[in-house]
């Protein structure tokens, strides 16, 4: 079991709004799969985002939300109170409030620091929690490339904020660094829920959720990181949470930046991230 931290950053780091990173850190994005920085956004700053992310996770805006407030650890339709891993798609898009805020901020310069065209943009955001005491609230080990159309340009860069404190304890991210150099995706499988088609494959229409073929030889990565602090993991990188053993809440924000054009691209078949798109998993390729 390793564990990895960045002692080297922290909130020396901020110019205004921006988080500076050094060579060291976009070349270890580029070659392993993930960077963590610490002590990126103010307390001051977590305290706006507090509030708006406890109004989403406890379903205020559920109603009008549907699939795009579910449950990440199991099947659509799980009643809310029973809820373990709790996922909020797109909060700004539901709550204009929530537009261009601190964190899109810092992390679209951050965006820009890793990829030097300048051509990137958020392409989606989401808010996860985790319940106390909820071992079963585990995130399926898998790709993002899995989740999503096939394009032309991968690029992506993902950051998770922790705000509350993120360890082994509660499934803090781990990674299997390296794997983003794989040549090809490992195999996903929408996640089993007894809720087979009648061609005896699982329908991605009831089980968002994918899980990957793992290996003997995969080696986890453990990143623990405080609250206020990102991790940054690419689109091709092995990664997936286990369940929270705490008492406590865990809490993290979710924005993925991506090629201006592949956003483009996604937009035209109408892919927008929200669990309510209506896709063709089985023919989907742009």
């Amino acid at each position: 079991m390793e564990r990895i931290t960045n002692p080297d950053s922290g909130s020396h780091r901020r110019i205004g709004n921006s988080y500076i990173i050094n060579e060291k850190e976009i070349e270890q994005f580029h070659d392993l799969g993930y960077v963590v920085l610490n002590d990126v956004l103010t307390e001051e700053e977590m305290q706006f985002l507090d509030p708006w992310f406890d109004h989403f996770v406890l379903g205020k805006e559920a109603a009008h939300m549907k699939k795009d407030f579910c449950d990440m650890s199991q099947p659509y339709g799980t009643p809310m109170e029973d809820f373990q891993l709790v996922n909020a798609m797109l909060p700004s898009t539901y709550c204009k409030e929530l537009e261009n805020n601190i964190y899109h901020k810092i992390t679209q310069l951050l965006a820009d620091q890793l990829y030097k065209d300048g051509k990137s943009a958020m392409d989606y955001e989401q808010f996860l929690a985790k319940k106390p005491s909820k071992k079963g609230a585990e995130f399926a080990m898998h790709q993002d490339l899995g989740y999503w159309p096939k394009t032309e340009n991968t690029w992506t860069a993902t950051f998770s904020l922790a705000l509350t404190d993120s360890d082994l304890i509660n499934g803090c991210l781990q990674v299997l660094p390296g794997t983003n150099k794989e040549p090809e995706l490992r195999k996903h499988f929408p996640k089993s829920y007894s809720n087979e088609r009648k061609d005896g494959k699982v329908s991605r229409d009831e089980s968002h959720t994918l899980v990957i073929e793992e290996r003997e030889d995969d080696k986890i990565v453990y990143l623990p990181v405080k609250r206020g602090s990102i991790t940054i993991h690419d689109e091709r990188i092995v990664h997936g949470s286990a369940g929270n053993e705490s008492k406590e809440w865990r809490k993290t924000y979710v924005a993925a930046y991506r090629d201006i054009d592949t956003i483009a691209k996604e937009r035209s078949i109408g892919f927008t991230h929200s669990h309510n798109d209506i896709v063709n998993w089985d023919n989907i390729i742009i």
